[in-house]
């Protein structure tokens, strides 16, 4: 999801800012965003579940860049234990990725978009979080943190003018099919869009991506 979320922003012309554990990562999907139309592209390395490394690239980048318009956080990770069997040390080693990563991304981002009195938070969601399955517990529980927390955040900050929403994906991303990663990325833009065509009062918190 985060290659296709660069590519449609990079089809409409946006700077970028690409994020990832590894160089690898980055050169590749950079290069990607360029040859789909972005304009400047800069990257950083960083580790979501470490505090100090993922507010230093973000401050990087706004040393380079300002303070972005946009910003999407989209991390997943899981451990397959059952519900039953789910221990407290594994939601431990899970929730740092699955939601403290975005509390810690969005709190490096925040201030300036609050200055500015506009800025649009993304983070991707899943379905898990809402139905729950019992081969993904640890995963549901940080999925259903993160859009318990994002609802909160979008509700307190829209009167600033600060535009947060969430795009909950319930299946496993594809190539074709109703769960194209292409498709899928468009509702980022689009959300991101949305506080400048509609009033605060109007904005989707969330978009639920299912099969119809």
């Amino acid at each position: 999801m985060g290659r296709q979320i660069a590519r449609v922003f990079a089809a409409e012309g946006f700077d970028l800012a690409l994020i990832a554990r590894t160089e690898e990562t980055l050169a590749s999907v950079a290069q990607e965003a360029r040859d789909a139309g972005a304009g400047t592209v800069i990257t950083a390395t960083a580790d979501v579940t470490d505090e100090d490394s993922i507010r230093s690239a973000l401050e990087t980048v706004q040393s380079r860049a300002g303070v972005p318009a946009v910003v999407v956080y989209n991390v997943a990770t899981m451990v397959k234990t059952p519900p039953s069997e789910l221990t407290a040390q594994e939601v431990i080693e899970t929730l740092p990725a699955m939601f403290f990563g975005a509390l810690y991304a969005t709190a490096a981002v925040l201030p300036g978009m609050r200055t500015r009195g506009s800025g649009t938070l993304l983070y991707t969601g899943g379905g898990f979080g809402i139905l729950p399955a019992q081969f993904t517990a640890s995963h549901s529980v940080g999925k259903a943190a993160l859009r318990n927390w994002v609802q909160n955040l979008h509700e307190e900050l829209k009167p600033e003018g600060i535009n947060v929403a969430t795009v909950t994906i319930t299946r496993p991303v594809t190539e074709g099919g109703p769960y194209d990663g292409a498709t899928i990325a468009r509702h980022y833009l689009r959300l991101h869009r949305q506080a400048a065509q509609t009033t605060p009062d109007q904005w989707e918190w969330e978009v639920i991506h299912r099969e119809l």
